[in-house]
C-alpha cells in the first residue's frame, strides 16, 4: 500500500519530518515555512502534528517540549533541566548583557522605534556604546530613521530578541517590572553556563559598553 493511500502513514511522516527539521534548526521555524519544506495541505495540519508530537513528549515524560516562540516553533529542554544542561556550556565564552545594556533593551522594546537621542533622554547618559553591543548581539537592529533633525536612526528590537525572552511576539511583552525580573533570571542562567566554578561576576561595563556621566 503506497503512502499517499494511508493517512496513518501520511500524518506519521509528517510529524516524524517536522521533528526532524526543529531538530535541525538553531532557530524557531513558522508554520508557513513547515509547510513549504513539508509540503503539508494546510496549517491546521502543521499544527495538529505539532500537537500530537509534543503530547507524545509528554506522555513518554521526555526532558524536551515543543513551545511557541518568535513567530515559530522550537524544540527546547524542560525548565527542570536548566541546571545540568547549564554543565554543559560552562566552558563558553561569557557573553552576559551589563545592567546599562539591560535598561536600554528594555526601553527600545516599550518605546520603539526609538532614536538614540531619546533612549539618551531617558536614561540621562550617553548609550552610543550600549547601544553598539545590542546591535552586535542581534538584539537590536536600524528600524527606520526619524523626522527630526539630521533624521537620525531609530532602533527597535529583532526577532533574537523575541528569542531570547521566548516571547511569542512584541504583543506578549510583560509590564516593566516583569520584563527586568526575565532579564534578570536569563542573565543568571547565562551566569551558571558560561561561569567557571567559583568564578567571581564580571564588572557592569563588561562587553564593549561606554558609559559616560
Amino acid at each position: 500500500m503506497s503512502t499517499k493511500n494511508d493517512p496513518e502513514k501520511v500524518s506519521n511522516l509528517l510529524e516524524r519530518s517536522i521533528e526532524a527539521l526543529l531538530f535541525a534548526s538553531d532557530t524557531p521555524l513558522s508554520v508557513n515555512r513547515l509547510m513549504s519544506i513539508t509540503g503539508a495541505s494546510s496549517t491546521k495540519e502543521i499544527k495538529t502534528a505539532l500537537e500530537s508530537i509534543d503530547g507524545f513528549y509528554r506522555e513518554q515524560r521526555r526532558s524536551f517540549e515543543i513551545v511557541e516562540v518568535a513567530g515559530g516553533y522550537q524544540i527546547t529542554t524542560l525548565p527542570e533541566f536548566a541546571d545540568v544542561v547549564a554543565q554543559l556550556f560552562k566552558s563558553r565564552r561569557k557573553s552576559r548583557l551589563s545592567q546599562p545594556a539591560l535598561e536600554t533593551l528594555a526601553i527600545i522594546a516599550y518605546k520603539q522605534p526609538i532614536s538614540r537621542v531619546d533612549i539618551e533622554a531617558i536614561r540621562g547618559v550617553n548609550s552610543e556604546g550600549v547601544l553598539s553591543t545590542l546591535v552586535e548581539r542581534e538584539l537590536v537592529a536600524i528600524s527606520g530613521r526619524g523626522e527630526g533633525l539630521g533624521r537620525p536612526f531609530l532602533y527597535s528590537t529583532t526577532r533574537k530578541f523575541l528569542e531570547y525572552l521566548g516571547l511569542k511576539d512584541h504583543k506578549d511583552l510583560p509590564d516593566m517590572e516583569e520584563l527586568e525580573r526575565s532579564f534578570t533570571a536569563e542573565q543568571m542562567q547565562i551566569e551558571k553556563m558560561t561561569a567557571p566554578d567559583g568564578a567571581e561576576r564580571e564588572g557592569e561595563n563588561e562587553g564593549g559598553e561606554s558609559e559616560q556621566a
